[in-house]
């Protein structure tokens, strides 16, 4: 709510700007790809009814409600997962500091269903894991109604599932079929939902003309040198630091449940990937960050020696007490200074938003642990269990 700041909550003011955000729920209704994704917005409609609310306050009483409900149902999955109370809290820190939640609301990540989205994965995630079928099909298919490109974390599914490991079923047998059929059962149930959505509100047309229309993204995001150099960038904001520790040269064993979060991640980032790059404006770089459902449970604790190497005052005194070092880490920051502030200039004017402070500090994570674990001589530090 910084004056200073240009968020699509306040616009540049230090009270909520109701007519820009009650614009965007207009937009959101008429607009046939954004029509077809109905829940925020009803949510946000009965809030406003209900509590007597300006349509701009409910949005704002909505997606932040859920933005924490989405943090305790992220320490909930974890805790399913059996991971201590100091690595779930540890994995909501995480999940509130990524790119794409912290500057959810800024353009032009312009976050609008995917608070919702988050809360539906990880209770559908969560049934998921305890093998509760019906409660995955529901959730998932009311995260694919709340936005569609939850699609593409199905084949992530399909690559791990305790039930479905080779021991646990032949590779060919019936139940495995039916285990497949069960993790794609959403996608068919909301083809029957949104066929019959598109039907009773006209929408087949618009929405023929939008998926053409996308097909000529690819071109946007590559227009020109700064465009391609923000499409990079925005890959790098979303994911970069999650994929240098899941990884990166330190050499972590995985455990096998680990292992199968790891695998899903990387199905579902292939597909995801390619279609915001073909499809989408890879500007809006919370399009990105979809796969990381299955990364945002597990980083605590498997990242958790690393994260204790980087607050570890004895390995930097270590490392930078050798004066050649301390020259490398100096000319990688001054590398990184004119990455971060000259090469990147995003489409939203940097001094309204903190994208260039978010890009310096991700890439310094990355290269102080670099040389922390490989120039201090400590590879590794010990954590209290949890």
């Amino acid at each position: 709510m910084s004056s200073d700041v240009d968020s699509i909550i306040n616009e540049k003011n230090d009270v909520i700007s109701n007519g820009f955000l009650t614009s965007q729920i207009t937009y959101h209704k008429e607009f046939a790809p954004f029509a077809r994704r109905p829940l925020t917005t009803l949510l946000i409609e009965q809030v406003s009814n209900g509590l007597g609310l300006t349509l701009g306050k409910a949005f704002v009483w909505v997606n932040f409600s859920l933005l924490f409900l989405a943090g305790l149902l992220l320490f909930r999955f974890s805790r399913v997962m059996d991971s201590g109370y100091v690595k779930g809290i540890m994995n909501i820190i995480i999940f509130f500091l990524s790119f794409s939640v912290l500057f959810a609301f800024f353009p032009p990540i312009f976050s609008y269903d995917e608070p919702l989205q988050y809360c539906l994965l990880f209770a559908g995630l969560t049934c998921f894991l305890k093998g509760q079928w019906l409660g995955y099909v529901l959730w998932f298919t009311a995260a694919m109604i709340a936005r569609e490109n939850t699609a593409f974390l199905i084949p992530g599914l399909l690559a791990f599932s305790p039930d479905l490991s080779p021991k646990n079923r032949k590779p060919y047998s019936f139940e495995r079929l039916l285990d497949y059929l069960l993790i794609g059962l959403p996608i068919l149930v909301y083809a029957v939902f949104l066929m019959v959505f598109l039907e009773q509100n006209g929408l087949w047309e618009p929405t023929q003309l939008e998926f053409e229309s996308r097909l000529f993204s690819i071109g946007e995001n590559f227009r020109d040198t700064h465009s391609s150099i923000e499409t990079l960038i925005s890959i790098v904001l979303t994911l970069g630091v999650f994929v240098y520790f899941i990884f990166g040269p330190h050499g972590h064993d995985r455990e096998k449940s680990e292992e199968d979060f790891v695998r899903a991640f990387v199905v579902s980032c292939s597909i995801n990937t390619v279609a915001v790059l073909v499809g989408a404006l890879a500007r809006e770089a919370r399009l990105f960050s979809l796969p990381l459902i299955f990364l945002w449970p597990i980083m605590g604790q498997y990242c958790s020696k690393e994260i204790s190497l980087l607050l570890s005052c004895r390995t930097y005194f270590a490392c930078f007490s050798k004066v050649r070092y301390m020259a490398f880490f100096c000319m990688l920051t001054l590398l990184n200074y004119i990455v971060s502030f000259k090469v990147y200039q995003p489409s939203s004017h940097p001094a309204y938003n903190y994208f260039n402070e978010y890009l310096f500090a991700a890439l310094m994570i990355m290269y102080v642990h670099y040389l922390l674990r490989h120039l201090s001589g400590h590879n590794s530090v010990e954590v209290t269990p949890s």
